[in-house]
Order: structure tokens, then sequence, then C-alpha cells
């Protein structure tokens, strides 16, 4: 196998390992969310990982490259588009909804990766594209009106977290296509790290509008702590950085396609661990989704070799 070919399939398989990371996200989030609140639940994902973070980069002494004022100033402002907005929008719309429903939401995100490639970076829109999103938006309102147990339409509460959900999947897409030059300057650990670094910044005035959160902390079971492990070390840190790998070598579109593989490993996981129902509208739903975001992604595409990296500094 050549090289190139070899680089090829090692990024394949980290984002299918992305996939099926952030498919547990959602019953390692549900888990806490039962016990916890939202905010107590960010925290630990967010500010867990961003520790995590810091650690990795104080043993990695391997010499980095110099954060400019201005690129410190764009991962300032991917941090909180990718990081605070995102999080916030999955912690708090999940709080409302069960982790099926908010395993299937994701699945919007490669479309808007589709149109804010197109506005930002210049990749086409065709009218093949076109069709998958009217599609794939059609499986989403039957998972919205007709997702509960029974086929009932979803009471206000739920249709509230599942639009406080998809906000999540816009801001990543913006956070995907923006990400992408940051790559051509920074290996995608540093730039895992500093967008995590922001990100944490923008949640920390949270902190002031409870105060109970430490006390919370502190009675969470060793399983609550298994999982907000996972949702920061696993679902954040290590799936963070396999998606940069990929991202730094294929087009953000190709990248997001691996996202049709979230909600699949989420359905399985909420049925094996929480025992959640599975409907026949979410199958449905779910079917016509992945449908709609296939179609859209599958014209043709140049391909997109890895994005060079420049000399790192040397290490003081």
């Amino acid at each position: 196998m050549s090289p190139d070919r070899r680089q090829l399939v090692f990024v394949h398989a980290a984002l299918l390992t992305t996939a099926v990371l952030w498919g547990g996200n959602f019953t390692a989030l549900k888990y806490l969310l039962d016990r916890l609140k939202p905010i107590d639940a960010l925290l630990l994902r967010v500010g867990g990982a961003a520790l995590f973070f810091a650690i990795i980069m104080l043993v990695d002494r391997r010499p980095r490259h110099r954060l400019t004022r201005s690129d410190a100033l764009r991962f300032l402002g991917l941090g909180v588009i990718g990081i605070s907005i995102m999080n916030l929008s999955f912690v708090y719309g999940q709080s409302m909804i069960p982790a099926t429903l908010a395993s299937l939401v994701v699945t919007s995100n490669p479309i808007h990766t589709a149109v804010i490639s197109r506005v930002l970076g210049g990749e086409p829109l065709t009218a093949r594209k076109i069709a998958g999103i009217a599609l794939a938006m059609t499986g989403f309102l039957i998972v919205l009106f007709f997702g509960s147990p029974g086929g009932a339409s979803l009471g206000g509460g739920e249709i509230k977290g599942m639009l406080l959900v998809a906000v999540g999947p816009f801001a990543w897409a913006f956070y995907t296509v923006l990400s992408k030059p940051m790559l051509e300057r920074y290996t995608p650990l540093e730039t895992s790290s500093w967008t995590a670094f922001a990100g944490t910044i923008g949640l920390v005035p949270l902190i002031w509008f409870d105060h109970g959160v430490a006390g919370r902390l502190a009675d969470l079971s060793a399983k609550g702590w298994l999982a907000a492990v996972y949702l920061a070390a696993l679902g954040f840190v290590l799936a963070y950085v396999l998606w940069y790998r990929g991202l730094r070598v294929l087009s953000p579109s190709q990248t997001a396609v691996y996202i049709y593989l979230v909600p699949v490993f989420g359905l399985l996981c909420a049925w094996l661990i929480l025992d959640e129902s599975i409907t026949r509208y979410i199958i449905v739903g779910a079917a016509t989704i992945l449908a709609g975001v296939i179609v859209t992604n599958t014209a043709r595409r140049a391909s997109v070799g890895p994005t060079p990296l420049p000399a790192p500094a040397p290490a003081d």
C-alpha cells in the first residue's frame, strides 16, 4: 500500500472512530442530565476537555507553531462558535428530549456545511444538493411532529429541545468550514486545544449565575464521573483531534459525510444503555434524513490533498 493510500485509509478510520465516539456522547450526556443540571454537565464536558488538552500540551514536548495575535483572535471566534454555542445548544436542548431524537438532529450538519462551504468556500451548490436538502428537511419534520412514542406529535417542550439541539449542527458547520484555513498553520492538536481553551473562556460567565455547581459535582457517583470522563476525554478531546486530522486532508463537505453515522451509533447506545424506544416514525424520519444528506454530498468532488504545515517554531 502506497504512503498516500495508507494516509487516506488512516484518515477515514479516524473519522469513523469520531462518529462512534460522538454517537456515544448522547447517551453519556443524558445519563448526566438525569442527575445534574445542564450547567453542571456543560462545565464537565467543556472544562474537562480544556483540562485534558492543557495536560497533553504540557506533556507533549514537540515544537509548537507560534500563535500570532491575529490567529489568537480567530481561535477565540472559533471557540465561541464551535465550542461555546455548539455545546450550549447540545446540553440544554438534550435536557428536554431523549438521546435518540437528539442524535438524529445532528444529521442536518452536512447540509449546513454544504451551504456554508458554497457561500464561504466556493463549493458549488448543485441541483442535486438542493434536492438532498429538501429530502433531509422532510425527514426532520417527520421526526419533529411524529417522533414521540406511539406516533403522537411532540410536545412543546420537546419541540423547543429539538430546535435548541438544531443550533449545534449549524454552529458546527461554520466551525468546520472556518477551521480549515487554520490547519494550514497549526496541527490538529494545536487547533483543537486553542479552540477548546477559547470556548471554555466563553462559558466561564455562566458560573456566576449558579453557585451550587461544586456541591452537585461532589455528590456525583462513580458512574456519573465515568460518563463525564467519556464526554470530555473521548467524545471531545480524542474526537476533535481525529476530526481535524480528517479535515486537514479532506474538504469540509467530505469530512461532514461522517456525521451521517453519528445517529446510527447514537440510537444503538441509547437503546442498549438507556432503554429508549425507537418508534417507526423515528426510523422513517432517520432513513429520509440520511437519504437526503447522502444525496446532498455524493456529487463528484475534486480530490483534496493534505494541507501542508509550516515548520514549527523552535523550542524555547
